[in-house]
């Protein structure tokens, strides 16, 4: 019958972009994401998952390839946008005022209120400048016990200050993972990390995985929000 015949074309279709294209290598993504997390528990898990995300696209074919689609176009756009404006003569002042002041350590709330005082058009330049000083951020993640945890200026684009919750192990044993943009070290700590309790309250809540070396968050990037 001619329905059947469409209907087998249909999920062909579907069960190809499952191993091919872009919902393919979402599904290489989430795997990938779910692997650190569930490293420890029963192999089921991503087995399961894995299979529901490819019945999703196997059935929803059409919505997930154009979502996918543009997920990856969206993430290239930086290659398109015009070079960003000089820095200003303040920002220099700023960045003295930095070092006479804080050092290698720049408190959070010490940064914020800098990046207040500057000209949008140096933000950029400022985060550039922190970090080829190897100046890192104080106040910005704690562990479980409350102690502070220093964070590269790149953690920063987590959004918002979070609390490193569970420790999963070191990197060198824990499954690849092509998410993280520094090259981990076998002994460097992957953590879980959440935004605070109030956060997800307001429904602007992030959680994720964090790269510590030697009690600096390295890198960080999300894996849930609200």
């Amino acid at each position: 019958m001619p329905w059947m015949v469409a209907l087998a074309f249909y999920f062909a279709i579907g069960l190809a972009l499952v191993f091919v294209g872009p919902t393919a290598r979402m599904l290489r993504r989430e795997r990938e994401k779910l692997a650190w997390q569930t490293y420890d528990q029963p192999r089921w898990k991503l087995v399961a998952f894995s299979g529901a995300i490819a019945v999703g696209i196997m059935l929803l074919w059409p919505v997930l390839v154009v979502s996918a689609a543009r997920a990856e176009s969206a993430s290239k756009v930086d290659l398109l946008l015009p070079r960003s404006v000089e820095p200003s003569a303040e920002l220099d002042r700023w960045i003295s005022e930095v070092q006479k002041q804080y050092a290698q350590s720049l408190l959070y709330e010490a940064y914020r209120e800098i990046v207040s005082k500057l000209a949008w058009t140096d933000h950029e330049h400022f985060e550039k400048r922190l970090a080829q000083l190897s100046c890192t951020i104080s106040g910005y993640a704690k562990d479980p016990e409350g102690q502070d945890f220093a964070v590269a200026i790149s953690v920063l684009n987590v959004g918002m200050p979070f609390t490193l919750t569970k420790l999963l192990g070191a990197a060198g044993s824990l499954p690849t993972q092509r998410s993280f943009r520094v090259p981990p070290r076998p002994e460097d700590e992957v953590w879980q990390f959440s935004s605070s309790q109030d956060s997800w309250e307001h429904l602007a809540g992030r959680a994720g995985l964090a790269l510590v070396r030697e009690r600096t968050v390295i890198d960080a990037y999300v894996t849930m929000m609200n």
